[in-house]
Formats: structure tokens, sequence, C-alpha cells
């Protein structure tokens, strides 16, 4: 199974605050800050983590302090009901 991220990453965000900044995912999951932007901006497409306005800081949901939260939150909200929908469709065509 192929993860989003790195296993240091995933335990780092999970020892990081609320708010944190890119410096301190490098510090915590020690990898080059360069790496922690690029994983930073990937967390920021995957709408795990929110910029905090005209400051260098991300902020994390308040359901979603550790990476399993947030993945759980992905697949109730997001996949099950994709998945759902296609049942139901299935259903409604005679599949």
């Amino acid at each position: 199974m192929s993860m989003p991220f790195p296993a240091e990453v995933i335990a780092a965000y999970s020892r990081l605050g609320i708010v944190f900044t890119s410096g301190e995912l490098a510090r915590e999951a020690k990898i080059p800050r360069s790496t922690a932007k690029f994983y930073v901006r990937k967390m920021l497409e995957m709408h795990m983590i929110s910029k905090v306005p005209y400051k260098k800081k991300y902020q994390k949901y308040a359901n979603a302090k550790n990476f399993s939260d947030w993945l759980m939150d992905l697949i109730k909200l997001a996949i099950r009901p994709l998945e759902e929908k296609e049942q139901y469709d299935n259903l409604k065509r005679g599949r």
C-alpha cells in the first residue's frame, strides 16, 4: 500500500501543535526544510491543513490532530458517500 507521506512525516505531524511552521515539521521529522515545504504544500492540496492568513504558519483542522483522524474523516465524508452513490446508481440501472 502506498502512503501519501513517509512514516517520519506522519509521526512528526502528530507531535506538532495545532499551529506550526514548515521548519517545525522539518525539525520533528528530521528532514530538510525544502522537503518539509514540499510535504506542507501536499498537505494543503489534500486539505489536511490550512494556511494561517498573513503568516508563514499552517493550522491543523480541529478534528484532525493526527493523520489517522484526518484519514477517517476523509473516508467518512468523501469516500463513503461516493461509494454509496455508485452503489445506488448501479441499483437504479439494475446491475
